[in-house]
Protein backbone atom coordinates (compact mmCIF):
# COMPACT_ATOMS: atom_id res chain seq x y z
CA UNK A 1 0.00 0.00 0.00
CA UNK A 2 1.15 3.65 -1.06
CA UNK A 3 1.62 6.47 1.39
CA UNK A 4 0.29 9.28 0.32
CA UNK A 5 1.72 13.05 2.18
CA UNK A 6 -1.10 14.76 3.66
CA UNK A 7 -1.21 18.47 1.60
CA UNK A 8 -4.14 20.19 3.36
CA UNK A 9 -6.08 20.67 0.30
CA UNK A 10 -9.08 18.97 2.22
CA UNK A 11 -8.79 21.35 5.08
CA UNK A 12 -11.71 23.89 5.00
CA UNK A 13 -11.55 26.40 8.49
CA UNK A 14 -14.58 28.94 9.24
CA UNK A 15 -13.13 32.07 6.72
CA UNK A 16 -12.22 35.68 8.31
CA UNK A 17 -9.46 34.19 10.55
CA UNK A 18 -11.48 31.93 12.24
CA UNK A 19 -14.26 34.60 13.16
CA UNK A 20 -17.27 33.48 10.67
CA UNK A 21 -19.85 31.52 12.43
CA UNK A 22 -22.90 29.80 10.84
CA UNK A 23 -26.44 30.93 10.06
CA UNK A 24 -29.52 29.47 8.80
CA UNK A 25 -30.51 30.79 5.10
CA UNK A 26 -33.86 32.17 3.96
CA UNK A 27 -33.98 28.84 2.12
CA UNK A 28 -33.24 27.13 5.70
CA UNK A 29 -29.95 25.77 4.58
CA UNK A 30 -27.32 25.77 7.77
CA UNK A 31 -23.92 27.22 6.07
CA UNK A 32 -20.88 28.24 7.27
CA UNK A 33 -18.19 30.25 5.03
CA UNK A 34 -14.87 28.57 5.11
CA UNK A 35 -11.33 29.34 3.54
CA UNK A 36 -9.16 26.31 2.60
CA UNK A 37 -5.21 27.03 3.13
CA UNK A 38 -4.16 24.38 0.65
CA UNK A 39 -6.20 25.68 -2.55
CA UNK A 40 -6.94 29.07 -1.44
CA UNK A 41 -10.78 29.06 -2.15
CA UNK A 42 -13.83 30.02 -0.19
CA UNK A 43 -16.55 27.99 -0.26
CA UNK A 44 -20.12 27.65 2.13
CA UNK A 45 -20.16 24.57 4.00
CA UNK A 46 -23.94 23.05 4.37
CA UNK A 47 -23.75 21.93 8.03
CA UNK A 48 -26.35 19.75 7.69
CA UNK A 49 -24.91 17.54 4.87
CA UNK A 50 -21.30 18.04 5.52
CA UNK A 51 -21.13 18.74 2.51
CA UNK A 52 -18.72 21.85 0.31
CA UNK A 53 -21.50 23.56 -2.13
CA UNK A 54 -20.15 24.45 -5.74
CA UNK A 55 -21.13 28.39 -6.42
CA UNK A 56 -24.20 27.52 -7.91
CA UNK A 57 -25.56 25.69 -4.87
CA UNK A 58 -24.54 28.13 -2.11
CA UNK A 59 -26.18 31.12 -4.82
CA UNK A 60 -29.27 28.83 -4.70
CA UNK A 61 -28.70 28.45 -0.76
CA UNK A 62 -28.48 32.03 -0.68
CA UNK A 63 -31.53 32.96 -2.45
CA UNK A 64 -29.20 34.76 -4.48
CA UNK A 65 -30.52 35.24 -8.42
Amino acid sequence: METQKFTGQDVWIPACGGSETPFHTRTGKYLLYCWNPGTGKHAYLDLSNDLILSNEDAFAALGVS
